[in-house]
């Protein structure tokens, strides 16, 4: 069987072609705690969830937000306190606990997932990075010291992850002038870090900075100093890394207040199509779901839920979009991923659940730690075989490598 690694490494230059899609851009505020969501490329704002955490009274700004892909929601935090909210219903699905962090006497002031080891890392202001398990246990994994203390009106304020490039980026800002830093250190050894770079606004001007986000795929660092936030692209060349200022949305939190934090809001898949069965087989719903994002340099997980338990079943993968590809008998309804040269079949599995329509079971896809993939369209779709004789189908869903 071919890898799928090897056959998305072939397509590499066709990759190029591809539109980058544009990820949301979340954050938490400072005065009245919501969850805001906002598109940067056109300056969008989107929807508020109101958070039931409390606002800080102090005059440098904590908080943090982080994106789940996992639970489809975000960890948000204040400073003290730190929950898990769905950003559709506004519903808190883990939590509110105390923030993991360094000391009772300190202040969470930025958060971040690393989705290959499913760790929250927590900043906080005395300059230490705090790594838990990604679940609401918030289990201590490990810590690392930056040296980054909280001097006067000076605290870290941010951090964010490149795991394709294995680099952590954090900042600070000097909140009695007005001026940010953003820090770079490996990934293997968090709290070393070599570098630091001032930021300034569209008008070349030194400025704050609030929160960090980064688009590892495509490289680039989205930050926000509160009023709007700004994108800079930037190119690794042995351990420097070096900047290009890019776009600017100068208001892009619910005036007038400010966010304190940012995250990305990975996209996920479109369900296409419907279950189906015959033959043998039970009718059962059939649900195929990723269950994590499509984040290059991870393992994405392709879930299948409500089916026959103990009935063989194969995902069908492909680059492309779900399409009907016609009904190809004896299967039970269309195949909807795109049939050519790209398409591999991944590994047997047998859901596994009490009876009847309760199983469950989930493809382990390691996704290559390439970003010239970003960008591309996938799709996957779930067959089973019923003995003596039938098939069963699950929708289909299309979803971009990020």
């Amino acid at each position: 069987m071919r890898s799928i690694a090897a056959t998305l490494l072939t397509l590499l230059p066709a990759v190029a072609t591809l539109a980058q899609s544009t990820p949301n851009l979340m954050g938490v505020t400072l005065n009245t705690p919501v969850l805001h969501q906002s598109v940067h490329s056109t300056c969008t704002q989107l929807g508020n969830c109101p958070l039931g955490l409390l606002p800080t009274s102090l005059f440098y700004w904590p908080g943090g937000a982080a994106w789940d892909p996992g639970s489809s929601s975000a960890w948000v935090t204040t400073g003290q306190a730190i929950g898990r909210f769905d950003p559709t219903s506004c519903a808190v699905n883990c939590g509110p606990v105390p923030c993991p962090k360094s000391a009772a006497v300190a202040e969470a002031t930025g958060l971040d997932i690393n989705d290959s080891t499913n760790e929250l890392w927590t900043i906080d202001s005395l300059g230490w990075i705090t790594r838990s398990t990604n679940n609401c246990a918030l289990g201590f994994v490990n810590a690392h010291n930056t040296g980054l203390t909280l001097s006067g009106f000076t605290a870290t304020t941010g951090i964010t992850i490149d795991e394709l490039r294995g680099l952590v980026f954090y900042s600070t800002a000097d909140f009695s002038i007005g001026s940010g830093t953003i820090y770079v250190a490996p990934l293997s050894n968090p709290g070393a870090w070599y570098q630091a770079i001032p930021v300034f606004d569209c008008f070349s001007n030194t400025t704050l900075i609030t929160g960090l986000a980064v688009d590892a795929a495509n490289a680039v660092l989205y930050w926000t100093n509160g009023r709007g936030t700004f994108d800079w692209s930037y190119t690794v060349t042995g351990p420097t890394v070096t900047f290009t200022p890019g776009a600017c949305c100068i208001q892009a939190t619910p005036f007038p207040d400010p966010y304190t934090d940012l995250s990305i809001r990975w996209g996920g898949a479109t369900s296409t199509g419907a279950p189906c069965a015959n033959g043998n087989c039970l009718p059962c719903p059939m649900v195929h779901s990723l269950r994590n994002a499509p984040l290059l340099g991870t393992t994405l997980q392709l879930g299948l839920d409500l089916a026959q338990v103990g009935m063989p079943t194969w995902c069908i993968l492909g680059v492309g979009t779900c399409a009907s590809s016609g009904i190809t008998p004896p299967l039970c309804g269309n195949v909807l991923v795109p049939l050519n040269p790209t398409t591999v079949t991944l590994p047997l599995q047998y859901p596994t659940g009490g009876v009847g329509c309760s199983g469950s079971t989930t493809w382990l896809l390691a996704l290559p730690a390439n970003p010239s993939l970003a960008g591309l369209p996938m799709a996957s779709q779930c067959v089973g075989l019923c003995a003596p004789f039938g098939t069963a189908m699950s929708n289909c869903l299309s979803f971009v490598l990020q």
